[in-house]
Formats: C-alpha cells, structure tokens, sequence
C-alpha cells in the first residue's frame, strides 16, 4: 500500500513513477512537464521521471493535487457553522471588552469575558514525557525525535468568580521532527543509517479550560489549569531523502522516506497549566507567562518509514500519542 502516487521504479532506481487514476489530471501533468522542460516517458496513466529532475516533477505534482484538493470539511454546512461560531466567540469578545470599558464605572464587579492571545514554545523534554519514539520492524529501526516546535492561538476566558474562569478558543500547533532510519540485512550485506533532518508537521486544537487562582499581591496570581481538547490535522505529512553511495562503496544507494498522519478525524488530548498572571485591567492589559502539558488519550497519528535500495524494500509502522510541553506566554485584554 503507498500513501502517495509516486514512488521509485522497482526495475530502475534512476527513475521515479508518478502515476495517476483520472485520465484529466494525467494529461495535465503532462502538459505541465512539457512546459518546465522535464524530461518523461509515459504510459497510460504512468509518468517515468529521471530522479535528476525529481523535485521539478514533484512540484507539478503537489500543484495539481492542490487544484483538485477537496476541503478538509466537504459539507458546507457544517464548514459554514464552525465559522460562524468562531466569529461569534471573537465577537462576544469584543463586545464584551467594550461593554466593559464603556461602563468600568458603572459596574462594581470584575467579573466578564477575557481575551487572550498566546505564544508557546513546544520543548522537547524527556522529563515530561516528550521524548523519542522508536520501533524495529522487519530489519528496520527508526526513531523520530521531537524538535522544539511553537504554537499561536486565542482564547476567550469567561470569569465566572474572582477566582475561577471557564474558557475555550483554537490555537495552531506545528511539531517538527528529526527522523533516524537505520537498516541492516546479514543475507544482503546491508547495514545503513541515514538521518532526515526536519519533517513539519500542522494541526489545531480547540481547547476547553477550567483555571483557577490565587493572588499573592500587587495584582500578581498564581494560576493553574486543567481541561480536555479536540485536537485535528488538516492534512498528512510527509519527507523523503536520497543517499548517493560512491561506486565500490559496500553499501547501496538507497531512498528513504516517512509519513505521518492522523489515526482518526481528531483526538483528544488532556491539558494543565500553570504559571503567574498579572491581571489585566479595562484600560491596561496583562500578561501570563506559565509551563503547560498535554498529552492525547490514546494514540493520536500514525508513523511510516519506508526504505529503498540494493534489492530490497522495506517499511515499518507504528502509532504514537500527541505529547507537548513547554513555556507559554499570553496577552490578557479586559
């Protein structure tokens, strides 16, 4: 099974095969190629490309599915109402922080809507579980480790008490990671280790937050917060490397290639924080700046490598859980 439509000719590995199930979108490609001056052979629905103009064809390639890409929300309905809702949420914000201001006079309690915008630095610690993860399969070993990532996102607290505010919001995650694959097989002669630097890798989380604090002077509070999340990728990832052996070399030349996506149509992570806020004020906004910690109920996506040479091709899977730690810090408006 391959999660895409190219792939390195099994017979000769100084081609790749990009091959097509509609005849429209084959004849496109085509047209394509011959405008870039990429050099092909075809057949049927199947282009063979010199991996000396590979990335010229892949981008022909990632051009076209985009044009014929469905929405991630096919119903339109459905894709109508969540921006709908969100653009509510924003708007009881605003009013909320207008209100507020416009009668800070008038109005002897605090309690009301907050708006937050938040920065994270997704760190990599091992000490809360935000570590490497590694499987061996068939003669394949592979670890994906985790690089520090970052996230953005709003969020809109409603102060139910001086002490404790119910919130939601969405917030956009990126995850990068650095991938080893090593392949060893006595009967072949092969024993490679090859590193891909950098997969990307997008999702969003709307989170639901229960907070509570304590004030310890000067405005200043501790707070601390637990809740649960849904968490969804828009789309799979996906990075391949080459390794180019001298002539003579003991070893082959060979691709390698990793996937990672989600299991479901979304997962649910459950989250805490904890960190010190200055709270804001209706003319003078404050700042949280605080350590956080979620990880998914479950398996959250699914990775795949693949390698490729001398002779043989191999892939290994596994699945894992959304984990994220780091430090946050958020603009807190009244």
């Amino acid at each position: 099974m391959r999660w895409t439509n190219y792939f390195l000719h099994p017979a000769d590995n100084r081609y790749y095969v990009f091959t097509f199930r509609e005849e429209e979108h084959a004849d496109r490609f085509e047209l394509s190629l011959k405008k870039d001056g990429v050099p092909y052979e075809r057949s049927d629905k199947e282009f063979g490309v010199p991996r000396t103009h590979f990335n010229e064809a892949l981008r022909h390639n990632h051009l076209l599915h985009a044009e014929n890409r469905k929405p991630f929300i096919e119903n339109k309905g459905l894709r109508y109402t969540m921006l709908i809702v969100t653009a509510a949420m924003v708007l009881l914000a605003v009013v909320g922080a207008l209100t507020s201001k416009a009668h800070a006079q008038q109005i002897a309690s605090n309690y009301g809507w907050e708006l937050a915008i938040q920065g994270r630095v997704n760190a990599p610690f091992a000490e809360a579980g935000v570590d490497g993860d590694s499987f061996t399969e068939s003669g394949l070993s592979c670890t994906w480790t985790p690089l520090i990532g970052q996230s953005f996102g709003v969020r809109i607290n409603h102060r139910l008490q001086e002490s404790w505010t119910l919130g939601t919001g969405i917030e956009w995650i990126r995850r990068n990671y650095q991938i080893e694959i090593a392949y060893w097989n006595d009967t072949l002669g092969i024993n490679t280790l090859d590193t891909i630097p950098l997969l990307r890798a997008a999702c969003y989380r709307i989170p639901i937050m229960a907070e509570t604090r304590v004030e310890i002077g000067n405005g200043f509070f501790v707070t601390a917060g637990g809740g649960i999340g849904l968490e969804f990728s828009p789309s799979d990832a996906f990075v391949n490397g080459y390794t180019n052996e001298p002539l003579g070399s003991e070893q082959p030349s060979r691709d390698y290639e990793a996937y990672l996506g989600r299991t479901r149509w979304g997962s649910l992570p459950i989250m805490a924080e904890v960190g010190i806020e200055k709270a804001p004020k209706v003319d003078k906004p404050g700042y949280y700046l605080g350590v956080f910690f979620s990880r998914s109920v479950g398996s959250a996506y699914w990775v795949d490598n693949v390698w490729d040479g001398g002779g043989a091709r191999v892939r290994g899977t596994t699945e894992i859980a959304s984990t994220l730690a780091g430090v946050e810090l958020r603009l807190l408006l009244k």
